[in-house]
């Protein structure tokens, strides 16, 4: 994929591409996802990502580009029960960071649009179009997965 193309300096197109170029090729135009997820189960899908910032970051300032995972989730009710466990009614955070990965974001296809139309067209490297589940959420990547926990 050109996106992967490294210029003279070894950075890649991504990397050097001006804020809207880069944004078309993210997910939902700030994610960065891998390929494959790094966890799979009859449930929901784990990928690692980079948050890029989207139309907030300019190619500058990747630098500041944060390790995140996204949970994609299949059946509504395992995401409203993902997130009652994690936050209170006042949308708080139930438990500390400290224990418990935070969430820094949740997305629905039937209350957003964008990660809607997102879920419907990403494609991973080199791959057909992939449909990812209704529901996500997006969490600060730990330093072991569920597999070496």
């Amino acid at each position: 994929d050109i996106v992967n193309w490294l210029d003279k300096d070894g950075r890649t197109v991504r990397q050097v591409a001006c804020r809207e170029c880069r944004e078309v090729t993210l997910f939902m135009g700030h994610y960065d996802l891998e390929d494959q997820p790094t966890y799979e189960s009859p449930t929901c899908k784990i990928y690692n990502a980079l948050d890029l910032g989207g139309a907030q970051q300019t190619s500058s300032s990747t630098a500041e580009s944060k390790p995140v995972v996204m949970k994609f989730i299949e059946k509504e009710a395992h995401f409203v029960n993902e997130m009652q466990a994690r936050r209170s009614e006042d949308g708080s955070s139930r438990f500390s960071s400290k224990f418990v990965t935070p969430d820094l974001d949740a997305f629905r296809a039937d209350r957003d649009e964008d990660y809607a139309d997102a879920c419907k067209t990403w494609k991973p490297h080199g791959a057909d179009v992939y449909l990812l589940p209704d529901y996500c959420v997006v969490m600060e990547r730990g330093e072991r997965s569920l597999l070496q926990a």
